[in-house]
């Protein structure tokens, strides 16, 4: 039974697991989690996860980085995967480095309807491009062209381009950014990032702020949990609620950014940590408004589905589809 290494390197964790290549993947022979600030590189990582397991014959990784030549480093951590280097070390007949988004675009056709939620229904066209927006620790953002002869899952690094303003309090915001950052991107507002950049910005108004809450969240190593938490319960705290609030208008913008400049109209669908944990919390209405606002085009935005992916381990699985398709010989371009 030929076995795939697979494994989702994102800016704060990694997943590793292994598969069967005899058929198509669905659950992983076996799977572990790591936090990877317990590690120096992702070869320890790997040497700590194949000690007591069977050796694979191929690999394929999802990394949150831009992957050029066989090598990729990390956006928001100092680790740097070498192709060439982790193939020989680990005895890998062959080993894909692929950008993270890539991987979970490639999980879209094996999702199920009890993996998504939807927020906008919508009307697909069946070989319609798919596009995936993914808010976690950055801003992924990536496409999925799907049809009778081609698969090609593809992540790209819009989560970079440059911030736009719907309105003044949004150029406000901007101002403020622009006193720390010489560029304001879509990440630096819209993930795990962005949540506090907000926060903080909001927190110069006089919109009123729980006390306790806040000393929570000012004492806080990773901010954005308490202050997503802030925003929902019995006692919501009102400046957590706005954070998320813009969070969510702002994110609703990028994402009819994106599904404009791929013509979705086979769905967005939004994955990364974010939006799973407080869908059941929050309004999507200040998501959809903004999604819909684009001048012409409102009617085709009303149009386009929009899914918010709830599979926790959706890139996991969408690396073990891409390395399935690979050792296939499928006719993939090589990223």
């Amino acid at each position: 039974m030929p076995l795939l290494l697979v494994a989702d390197i994102g800016g704060t964790k990694s997943d590793v697991a292994l598969f069967d290549l005899s058929r198509e993947p669905e659950t992983p022979l076996h799977h572990k989690r790591y936090q990877n600030r317990a590690f120096q590189s992702f070869g320890a990582v790997l040497t700590d996860f194949l000690r007591n397991s069977p050796s694979p014959e191929y690999g394929c990784l999802g990394v949150a980085a831009v992957v050029k030549n066989g090598i990729a480093k990390l956006t928001n951590s100092d680790w740097i995967l070498e192709r060439s280097k982790l193939q020989d070390t680990f005895s890998l007949k062959d080993i894909w480095l692929i950008n993270d988004l890539t991987a979970v675009c490639s999980s879209l056709p094996l999702l199920q309807n009890k993996d998504c939620l939807t927020i906008q229904q919508g009307q697909r066209e069946a070989d319609g491009i798919q596009a995936v927006l993914a808010p976690g620790t950055g801003l992924g953002e990536g496409f999925l062209l799907d049809g009778k002869n081609c698969f090609l899952p593809r992540g790209s690094e819009g989560g970079h381009c440059d911030f736009a303003p719907l309105n003044s309090e949004q150029s406000k915001l901007l101002a403020f950014m622009r006193n720390t950052h010489n560029t304001v991107s879509y990440e630096l507002l819209c993930s795990g990032i962005g949540i506090p950049n907000i926060f903080d910005y909001l927190s110069t108004t006089d919109i009123l702020r729980d006390k306790k809450r806040m000393a929570l969240i000012l004492s806080a190593t990773d901010r954005t949990a308490p202050i997503v938490e802030g925003a929902h319960g019995n006692a919501p705290c009102p400046l957590c609620t706005k954070t998320v609030t813009l969070f969510l208008e702002i994110l609703g913008a990028e994402a009819g950014n994106l599904a404009l400049k791929t013509y979705a109209t086979g769905g967005l669908f939004i994955g990364g940590g974010i939006l799973p944990r407080i869908a059941e919390y929050v309004s999507f209405d200040g998501f959809l408004a903004a999604f819909c606002q684009k001048e012409k085009m409102v009617q085709l935005m009303e149009s386009i589905p929009i899914h918010i992916i709830q599979k926790r381990d959706a890139a996991l699985l969408g690396c073990a589809h891409f390395g399935y398709k690979r050792y296939l010989e499928f006719s993939l371009p090589f990223l």
